[in-house]
């Protein structure tokens, strides 16, 4: 008797064990990730927001930074791009607010040239390694609204006809001098800028014009850079 009450009991503890353990399994979830890099070629510092919480803590997007890639949800997300905290407001301005929907698995830059939502937008970064020894990879990027068409050359390597929002393929540029970076209106022999930049072997960089060309300060036309992967 006291036997039969004990397989009972057991048999009534394995089937409730069953039944708390398929209750209460964690249902298995697909997570699709991207890598977004989020560039400031606007004249103002500010912060980045996803979905309304704040993505860069430690300190603010300073004019002409990159954050580098940060891992984020692939598919429809809200971005919200804000100015730094006024104090003697107490209050946060949000300068844009800009829904995307990324493909799930690739790299991307967010371009904000200024606080028009219409005016931000993406580029997707196909990354590779360069293997040959002293070059590095180059691509231009015109994240200038009022300028136009531009051409850029560094290194020996041209870009022609980039309008805004466009940008070009990676290019093998040489690394063994500093090289000239000239930016021109298409079509014309006048230079908009002309300077130097020290490209490093094995970097990945993207060069972007941002501001305008009757810009002053901040404002004025420069040529920004975003290093998008090194050895």
């Amino acid at each position: 008797m006291h036997i039969k009450l004990l397989l009972l009991i057991f048999c009534i503890a394995v089937v409730s064990f069953s039944a708390c353990k398929k209750n209460n399994d964690a249902p298995v979830v697909s997570t699709s990730i991207d890598s977004l890099n989020f560039v400031n070629a606007s004249a103002q510092p500010f912060n980045i927001y996803l979905n309304g919480s704040r993505l860069i803590n430690n300190s603010n997007l300073s004019i002409g930074g990159s954050s580098g890639y940060y891992t984020v949800p692939s598919g429809q997300q809200t971005y919200q791009v804000k100015k730094v905290f006024d104090p003697a407001g107490g209050v946060v301005t949000t300068l844009v607010n800009l829904p995307l929907n990324l493909a799930a698995h690739h790299y991307y830059s967010l371009f904000i040239p200024d606080d028009s939502a219409s005016h931000a937008f993406t580029t997707i970064d196909t990354l590779r390694a360069d293997t040959t020894a002293g070059t590095c990879l180059v691509r231009f990027v015109n994240a200038s609204p009022a300028s136009g068409s531009l051409d850029l050359s560094i290194g020996g390597v041209q870009y022609s006809n980039q309008a805004f929002k466009s940008v070009s393929g990676f290019s093998v540029v040489d690394t063994s001098s500093m090289s000239p970076i000239i930016i021109n209106q298409s079509g014309t022999a006048t230079q908009l800028i002309n300077g130097h930049y020290p490209l490093l072997e094995g970097y990945i960089y993207t060069f972007y014009a941002k501001g305008s060309p009757n810009g002053t300060g901040n404002s004025a036309l420069s040529v920004g850079v975003t290093v998008n992967g090194h050895p």
